[in-house]
């Protein structure tokens, strides 16, 4: 299966995080990657134009990525609520990934990450919303 992103979007307060993600985006040939820095840039970003993928930080000024999770499902703006969306966050154990998975986040991965890692929960995530 290949899978195609017409437009990503990553949600990360950490410039260099960004610019990994933004470097994993590239080996599945994104043809738009936009990049914002909290919660409610993200959702700027998602009103009207959508994204195939979100990639977004749990803790981050502004709006967190569970507070972005919980108004993308809910519709807010116009904002398809089937948006696939993967958390990367510091936070770890069980009950950081049941909030994360009941606010409705897709896929929970904990930080550190390896660019493996994220490639495939990228393809894990896509996988799953394409079949």
């Amino acid at each position: 299966m290949t899978i195609k992103i017409r437009r990503a979007v990553i949600v990360e307060d950490n410039v260099s995080t960004r610019e990994l993600i933004h470097l994993a985006l590239t080996a599945f040939d994104a043809q738009e990657i936009v990049e914002a820095k909290d919660g409610a840039e993200a959702l700027a970003a998602l009103q009207g134009k959508g994204a195939d993928i979100v990639i977004m930080d749990w803790m981050m000024e502004v709006m967190d990525g569970l507070e972005c999770t919980r108004r993308i499902r809910a519709g807010d703006d116009g904002i398809d609520p089937r948006t696939p969306i993967m958390l990367l966050t510091g936070k770890t154990g069980a009950e950081a990934e049941k909030s994360a998975y009941q606010a409705g986040v897709n896929h929970f991965m904990e930080k550190p990450f390896s660019l493996k890692k994220l490639l495939a929960g990228v393809t894990k995530i896509l996988g799953n919303a394409n079949s």
